[in-house]
């Protein structure tokens, strides 16, 4: 027979109910599209004129200084940006098998960042950046329409690069809250450290090598006297993507990164709990200027977990997104 307190976290954590099963779900909705983002290495700024910036870090030094292009000159301190996009995932609420639903899925960004020019330090560069996000999650199904929810990010992060190295240190908090009314029913703390190496092939060719590790300080809603730290947990994610600059306009970013979590607390809180999950994908990215871009994006995620109680699932999602971002 299972007992009153774990009946409540089946209900919490199983989808017994809408309203509870939305926060997990929109972790890992949350969770899968930032660090997909994360991996795609953007277009530097851009004009035409004499002389080109660095693809990547230190590129100069294997191939030369490349004459077709010339950084924008102007120093600049902010950094807005404005994306939207737009995709089809066949298990939006990731669900085991048969409880999986496909449906379109919206997601929004406004960010404001203050974002001052590269220090010269030690032989390298340190860049910092203190910044708001605000993010919406729609879905298209009328059945998930209980899980649209709104992100909020307040983000500190600092960036060391030298020759072919990046390292970099930041601070997010990141609340979420429901869009009927605006309650919050997630928040975390979420100190994190990563390193990168850039290997180039030639110049318009490199791999990026790169593992990022944190933790999440978390905080739910109690039910019936329910942990609220029940999603505490760190994370390592290893990942490697390939660039290719077709051209001085189209990048082609295939990907791959494997994410292990270790939690304090399963489902029951009796022990803790290892989550696994592997992805994959392909971005391919058309820069019309230094402001805008279009993408078209795959990704495929396959999770696993010790938790008898936390789904492992298969998911597979691909769509278009438009970016607009604006340096002064």
């Amino acid at each position: 027979m299972i007992s009153t307190r774990t009946g409540v976290f089946l209900v919490f954590f199983s989808g017994g109910g809408v309203a509870l099963f939305a926060q997990p779900a929109a972790i890992e909705q949350l969770q899968n599209n930032q660090i997909s983002q994360q991996l795609q290495v953007p277009m530097p700024n851009l004009h035409a004129g004499t002389n080109a910036p660095e693809l990547y870090p230190g590129e100069n030094t294997d191939v030369g200084p490349q004459r077709i292009l010339r950084l924008q000159p102007r120093t600049t301190w902010f950094d807005l940006l404005f994306d939207s996009q737009v995709f089809f995932s066949d298990n939006a609420n990731y669900a085991q098998e048969p409880f999986a639903i496909a449906s379109p899925v919206y997601v929004n960004t406004v960010q404001a960042a203050l974002a001052p020019p590269a220090l010269p330090l030690a032989g390298g560069k340190f860049s910092a950046a203190l910044g708001l996000a605000s993010q919406w999650y729609n879905y298209g199904d009328n059945r998930l329409e209980s899980l649209d929810f709104n992100a909020q990010t307040f983000f500190v992060s600092g960036k060391y690069t030298l020759d072919n190295w990046q390292v970099g240190l930041g601070v997010n908090l990141t609340r979420l809250v429901n869009q009927e009314n605006y309650n919050e029913n997630y928040r975390e703390l979420m100190p994190n450290f990563g390193i990168q190496r850039v290997i180039p092939v030639n110049d318009r060719m490199f791999f990026s090598l790169g593992d990022l590790v944190d933790y999440h300080f978390t905080k739910v809603p109690s039910v019936l006297g329910s942990r609220t730290d029940i999603n505490d947990r760190f994370d390592t994610i290893a990942s490697v993507t390939f660039t290719w600059q077709v051209t001085h306009h189209f990048i082609v970013q295939p990907f791959y990164r494997f994410q292990y979590s270790y939690y304090q607390h399963d489902t029951l809180a009796t022990s803790a709990r290892d989550d696994y999950l592997q992805s994959g994908g392909l971005t391919v990215a058309y820069y019309f200027n230094k402001n805008l871009s279009l993408r078209a994006f795959y990704s495929y995620n396959r999770k696993q977990s010790d938790d008898r109680f936390t789904p492992a699932y298969h998911e597979m999602n691909g769509g278009l997104g438009l970016a607009f971002d604006w340096k002064f």
